[in-house]
């Protein structure tokens, strides 16, 4: 590594340092930035060290508290894993869920010259729409009632 120190007339004076043939060049602001950054990287990883060694623990006694010596098994109810991966920062174990799912809708402003024509509209126009992660199909569209609007 070596290291320049310069200072120009009326110039903020800078360090500069070649490290693996890539010069670095700082000022008193950005050497004082670049410190308080690797300070704030060492206290991260720090807590992440500390994240880290409880997630062992807690795997370790998750599993030692189930442990039987003359058993080749260990059993765990998924309740209790999904407690454990919770608590290391994981997402739980899930499970696909199906529903059947009575939807209510009024419909309102349909031109049309009669109530079959009106029900054909609304029958050929109705959508449904899941905005998450899954299928959804429409089984069946009923119209109850149909009256002219006032």
């Amino acid at each position: 590594m070596t290291m320049y120190y310069t200072e120009l007339d009326g110039a903020e004076p800078t360090v500069s340092m070649q490290i693996g043939g890539i010069k670095y060049t700082f000022t008193n602001d950005s050497l004082t930035k670049l410190i308080e950054e690797k300070e704030q990287l060492k206290i991260e990883l720090a807590q992440i060290e500390r994240k880290f060694k409880s997630a062992q623990f807690d795997v370790r006694e998750h599993f030692q508290s189930r442990y039987e010596t003359d058993h080749y098994e260990i059993v765990s109810e998924v309740d209790d894993v999904n407690s454990l991966l919770i608590n290391i920062g994981s997402e739980a174990l899930t499970k696909s869920w199906s529903a059947t799912v009575t939807i209510t809708a009024t419909v309102t402003g349909i031109e049309a010259p009669n109530k079959d024509t009106a029900e054909d509209i609304i029958k050929d126009n109705i959508e449904l729409n899941l905005t998450t992660d899954g299928d959804i199909w429409l089984d069946d569209v009923s119209m109850d009632s149909a009256y002219p609007e006032a």
